[in-house]
């Protein structure tokens, strides 16, 4: 029943994870690439745009925290297992591998390249995707992917 139930917190972090950066990318982004508001409503929209980031932000580690809590959990649960030692485990290794690169690309993306991100006063039209934030963002989102597809398998295995 425990590891029923932690497995059911890893998936809801994961789906909410995963999910805001779909959302993110798939719906807003996309969505405000060809709105170019008058001054005033530039300052409205950057203010709703910041002010929705810093609440995803804040749900974005939450999630990867409880992914990484619940993952640690679920793999010492597994680590008596001849499971570790096999081809599963070389690729619960690779997923590991993934999740680590992107907690790294997250904290560039969040910490270190949140001024960059400031959308700029021509209009929100320039989610440009040759942004360095942009390509960081989408790779994150890909890698995140890549994880989900890598869980898949090895439920499966």
């Amino acid at each position: 029943m425990a590891s029923t139930l932690l497995i059911g917190i890893h998936l809801i972090a994961a789906l909410t994870w995963v999910g805001g950066m779909l959302f993110h990318r798939l719906v807003l982004r996309s969505s405000l690439a060809g709105i170019s508001p008058p001054a005033k409503g530039q300052d409205l929209l950057t203010g709703i745009l910041v002010r929705m980031d810093s609440r995803y932000k804040t749900l974005r580690w939450l999630s990867l925290a409880t992914l990484l809590a619940t993952g640690m959990v679920l793999l010492i649960h597994e680590g008596g297992s001849a499971r570790i030692e096999s081809a599963w485990g070389a690729v619960l290794m690779l997923k590991l591998f993934f999740v680590l690169i992107v907690i790294g690309l997250t904290a560039i993306h969040d910490v270190g390249m949140a001024p960059a991100r400031a959308i700029p006063a021509g209009g929100a039209s320039s989610p440009s995707p040759g942004r360095a934030s942009d390509w960081v963002s989408d790779t994150i989102l890909a890698l995140g992917l890549v994880i989900v597809l890598i869980a898949a398998y090895l439920v499966q295995a």
